[in-house]
């Protein structure tokens, strides 16, 4: 307890709001500080009248209170799971794209299975979703494709296509199908650098023989799909961005002849302790993953139809 007092004034450098997050009167912390720090024969802490501050004996001494604290807190974890008391907090982590179309029904089916266990959701960009998983402030998320594999365990859940999208006015929108080069002199509208769909689209850029011009970047799937509409350059998108009818009447949807394909991953911090809680969410997450890698195999509503109206026209 006095580990959880000392680190708890480390962390707020207020012994008010330290004994008030605590639940303790001020008197009461205090008073175990000094218990602690007569124990370990050193001064913690440097007190005045109006600031509180770490001391060098502090400053070594609060990682190792932390890890202890860390390592308390897994053995009454491990006990609890052992005892079958299902219980606690999962931080779970997604991409925009698949927290609009998954996540949802995913949650919904979970909580159903286990009532005792309480899921904070984290979306955003891939970038940011990593640094959450590395730090151990996300427990495991979906993303893309990870910077850093090499301090992850990373289970690969599907293959996403990515489709071309253009203003209907524009010169390919009647195509059923482009080869990636001809958009070499295309205007291109992307996604920031903290989303990892950008640094894809310009390494396959790239590998098929161009630079990709690149007008604008933005900040969200819904600010690309207006940019487009407005005719402001082109996109490549991940199907999932397109499957809810967003695209609106203004856009249209191309395939493109070498198949395209972004990875969905699940990204877990390697050697790091997974709770029952935790585990239980992410056998969940990947049986519904794999469910909807058969169903991305159906066209999409609308777009579909104008591909198969083609090409029957092109086999008769």
């Amino acid at each position: 307890m006095q580990l959880r007092y000392f680190v708890a004034v480390a962390e707020t450098m207020s012994f008010t709001d330290a004994a008030h997050r605590l639940h303790v009167s001020q008197p009461a912390l205090s008073y175990q500080i000094k218990q602690l720090e007569t124990e370990l024969g050193a001064r913690l802490l440097d007190r005045t009248s109006r600031r509180v501050s770490l001391s060098l004996d502090g400053r070594v001494f609060l990682p190792l209170a932390r890890a202890v604290l860390n390592k308390a807190d897994e053995a009454l974890r491990v006990m609890r799971e052992r005892l079958g008391m299902v219980t606690g907090e999962v931080a779970f982590g997604s991409i925009s794209s698949v927290a609009t179309h998954f996540v949802p029904a995913i949650l919904a089916g979970f909580s159903q299975n286990y009532p005792g266990i309480r899921v904070h959701l984290h979306e955003g960009g891939t970038a940011g979703l990593e640094r959450g998983v590395t730090d151990g402030s996300i427990d495991f998320a979906i993303l893309g494709s990870p910077a850093n594999p090499g301090v992850l365990e990373v289970t690969h859940l599907l293959d996403e296509e990515l489709l071309l999208v253009v203003p209907k006015r524009h010169r390919l929108s009647q195509r059923v199908a482009v080869r990636l080069r001809e958009l070499e002199k295309e205007d291109f509208i992307m996604l920031g650098p903290h989303f990892t769909l950008a640094s894809e689209v310009k390494t396959l850029c790239r590998r098929a023989g161009f630079e990709p011009r690149v007008r604008y970047e933005v900040g969200s799937m819904e600010s690309l799909l207006s940019f487009t509409k407005n005719g402001l350059g082109v996109a490549v998108v991940p199907r999932l961005a397109l499957v809810d009818g967003r695209q609106s009447d203004d856009l249209a949807i191309v395939s493109f002849e070498e198949p395209l394909t972004r990875a969905l991953n699940l990204v877990r911090g390697k050697d790091r302790y997974a709770t029952v809680a935790t585990r239980a969410l992410m056998v969940h997450v990947r049986a519904n993953m794999l469910a909807a890698a058969a169903a991305m195999t159906k066209p999409i509503l609308g777009w579909s139809d104008q591909v198969t109206h083609e090409l029957k026209k092109n086999e008769g």
